[in-house]
């Protein structure tokens, strides 16, 4: 052990140069790491939401939830699958195995529900897959658009200040949420319809039938290629009331107009309804990237809601931040701040009482030496400074110099003692290595269980 000390003796420049240089690597990777609130952990789930209009429960859970689950029989990973069927819409809930390939059962999960699309009813509309994980429940910033308008003017609103938030580095999404559905409610006259001997049925299958687009191919011209379709959905009032219902014997017709009551735009039933401070309101969920910096991405937020709120308050209309993950970011950095500064005090403080200056800035040095040298190893790993992270360097923050503590005495000691300094080095050093090496390994095996441990508790 002592040749091994020599030698790092005799290396001074070398290491010294490879101090400096990594702690300036280590610098340069802090502000390049992706800072959020919490890891983007998967949580292993996804969900499977269907919309049936006009169902009820029962007609949900026999005609939709029911067929997704037996196409869903014979999936591989799976934990357990859970469903609720509420008035016109199916929600199904799967649930993988800890530490399965998550990917790939999400892929699978919707080749096998889009395979049995065509046994669900024909006004079923096309489910809606989402994976879960931490983004879906902790957006980095929302913006809240709201005032005492209709929650057409708020969405719109909403989609105009969309566009700038989603061009900010960083942003990989933002999603729009509040906002209603918009349809056209068709009022069908039962005295008509006991008329002209149509059910009801007949009308909604003739309106589906009339209401499609599909590629019909391409044909091959002397100014190139041209890409056949068919566009027959409604664009125009005037196009839907007058769809043919039924064709008589006589070559008369029966269109929706001899029929209905009345015809006007209107919204679906919401599922979810918000507001803000007591008026209604449409959310905009800012959602980062896996390497973008939560707190880039909120203060430029509040920067553009800033800007934007003079000209949308002459509307009635306020622009409100909410869940803004850099608030608490920012506290967990501060408390890690203090400790450091607190623990760097003291620790030079006492050491430069005991043993002077040079050994107290030796060991002090250490910590942050310590900390960026850790963001180089996390930033080459894929992870982020996160509350959890943070929290991790508060708890080690006073156990780092312990180690520095224990070689700088023992040398120190030797020193004292008459031996020359790099004889000191040399003794002092060599006889507290293993030690040392042992103490900090009974460490690593004290927190070696939350390393190992799956499933989604492992992952945070």
């Amino acid at each position: 052990m002592q040749q091994f000390v020599r030698f790092t003796l005799k290396q001074k420049v070398v290491l010294n140069l490879l101090f400096v240089l990594l702690m300036v690597i280590g610098a340069f990777t802090l502000l390049r790491m992706p800072v959020e609130r919490y890891p983007n952990i998967q949580f292993g789930k996804m969900y499977v939401n269907t919309f049936l209009p006009g169902a009820s429960p029962e007609d949900i859970e026999t005609l939709v939830t029911q067929k997704i689950e037996e196409g869903l029989e014979d999936l591989e990973k799976v934990e357990y699958i859970s469903s609720s069927s509420y008035r016109e819409r199916s929600n199904i809930v799967i649930k993988f195995e800890d530490d399965s390939d998550y990917e790939k059962r999400f892929d699978d999960v919707r080749l096998k529900v889009l395979s049995i699309i065509g046994e669900l009813p024909d006004l079923t509309e096309p489910p809606v897959f989402n994976f879960l994980d931490v983004n879906d429940w902790f957006p980095t910033i929302s913006v809240n658009v709201a005032g005492d308008h209709t929650n057409a003017t708020l969405t719109q609103v909403a989609e105009t200040i969309k566009i700038p938030l989603a061009q900010l580095d960083g942003v990989r999404e933002v999603k729009v949420s509040g906002d209603f559905t918009r349809e056209f409610h068709i009022i069908v006259s039962r005295q008509k319809l006991q008329r002209t001997g149509i059910t009801f049925a007949e009308v909604a299958q003739s309106l589906s039938k009339a209401n499609v687009a599909f590629p019909a191919g391409h044909a091959e011209t002397e100014s190139g290629e041209l890409i056949v379709r068919v566009d027959e959905q409604f664009s125009k009032r005037e196009e839907l009331i007058s769809t043919i219902i039924r064709k008589d014997g006589d070559g008369s017709f029966v269109r929706l107009e001899d029929i209905m009551e009345d015809g006007y735009f209107s919204f679906r039933d919401p599922f979810v309804m918000a507001s803000v401070n007591g008026e209604d309101c449409v959310t905009l969920q800012i959602l980062k990237h896996k390497n973008g910096n939560a707190l880039f991405i909120a203060g430029n937020v509040r920067d553009i809601v800033a800007e934007l709120q003079p000209s949308y308050a002459e509307l009635g209309i306020t622009l409100t931040v909410t869940q803004d993950s850099s608030t608490r970011i920012e506290d967990s950095i501060r408390v890690l701040g203090v400790n450091l500064l607190l623990g760097i005090v003291l620790v030079c403080s006492i050491i430069w009482m005991f043993m002077g200056f040079r050994n107290a800035a030796l060991t002090t040095v250490g910590i942050p030496f310590a900390f960026l040298v850790t963001m180089v190893f996390m930033y080459l790993t894929g992870n982020s400074v996160n509350e959890v992270s943070l929290f991790a360097f508060v708890l080690v923050s006073g156990i780092i110099v312990d180690d520095a503590i224990v070689v700088v005495e023992n040398i120190f000691r030797h020193h004292q003692m008459g031996k020359s300094i790099d004889s000191a080095i040399v003794q002092g050093t060599s006889e507290v290595f293993l030690p040392v090496i042992s103490a900090t390994l009974t460490t690593v095996v004290a927190f070696l269980p939350m390393l190992i441990m799956t499933g989604m508790v492992g992952d945070f």
